[in-house]
């Protein structure tokens, strides 16, 4: 099996940088200089989740090549894709994340298996790895950019609150075209005020109970409004306390199993795969 791997060092954390991994625009726009065209084949949301699909075209040696990769892995430590389809017996793409002091080290691996024998190694040795380096410096690039542009917005916190291996949801009462759609609880950071203290903060003001903050789950989620959504994990400081719908219209504890049930706001559906694994894990 053939490997190529490139490395980059990102002025942005883990999380963001994860996002940017996962973004669409990484795919369609980022490689487009090298003549990859790439494009969500499922398009769900702008950010990918798992079993979603990415078709590429290119040329190698003025030969045409398609592809087809899947998205198996995307969380704030790495994403994975595997072939679906293509003109190779196998491929696995993996990006690995790891903090750096305040920068995240971005790790890009290929991993594929060259068809037609002597030849087709022949072929990978002069033309095939020279064009996946290529391709995975330029990927780097495209991250970088997203990734530390996004790093400069202001954060809005989400909360996961998981208690006896369920997840607290509430659907939102306005604005009209979010109405009767799920979300997290959470708010935007105030000014001079840290995260974990705005997740206690919203907690507090949105359902009238008090908050342990105890991790992070999930990538973050670039919104439209020009913000960055943050999820963080937290847990009841009184295990008999009762949430409820201060400024909604209702809260419901979730089990993994019904997530997909509910219909909720974009920004949190994308990472309704890490909030699963969150409860399937506890």
């Amino acid at each position: 099996m053939s490997v190529v791997r490139s490395s980059g060092l990102i002025e942005a954390p883990p999380a963001t940088v994860a996002a940017a991994l996962r973004h669409t625009r990484t795919a369609e726009v980022g490689l487009a200089a090298l003549g990859v065209h790439g494009h969500a084949a499922t398009r769900p949301a702008a950010l990918l989740v798992p079993g979603d699909e990415i078709v590429f075209s290119t040329r190698i040696a003025c030969l045409p090549v398609d592809l087809t990769t899947r998205i198996v892995r995307a969380d704030a430590d790495a994403l994975t894709s595997v072939l679906v389809s293509g003109p190779l017996p196998e491929l696995r793409h993996e990006s690995l994340l790891a903090e750096a002091g305040p920068r995240t080290l971005l790790i890009d691996s290929v991993y594929w298996t060259t068809p037609f024998g002597p030849l087709g190694r022949l072929a990978d040795i002069t033309l095939g790895r020279r064009f996946v380096r290529a391709v995975l410096a330029a990927r780097i690039a495209a991250v970088r950019e997203l990734a530390e542009s996004w790093a400069r917005r202001p954060v809005v916190v989400g909360t996961a609150i998981v208690h006896k291996g369920q997840l607290l949801a509430q659907r939102r009462r306005y604005p009209a075209p979010d109405a009767g759609r799920w979300e997290l609880p959470g708010g935007r950071v105030e000014p001079g005020e840290d995260e974990p203290a705005a997740v206690v903060r919203e907690c507090r003001e949105e359902l009238d109970v008090e908050v342990r903050p105890t991790g992070r789950v999930g990538t973050d989620v670039p919104l439209n409004n020009g913000m960055l959504l943050r999820i963080h994990t937290a847990e009841l400081v009184d295990p008999s306390a009762a949430p409820r719908a201060v400024e909604h219209h209702e809260v419901r504890w979730v089990a993994a199993e019904d997530l997909n049930d509910l219909d909720w706001l974009d920004a949190d559906h994308v990472l309704v795969h890490s909030l699963r694994d969150l409860l399937t894990r506890d």
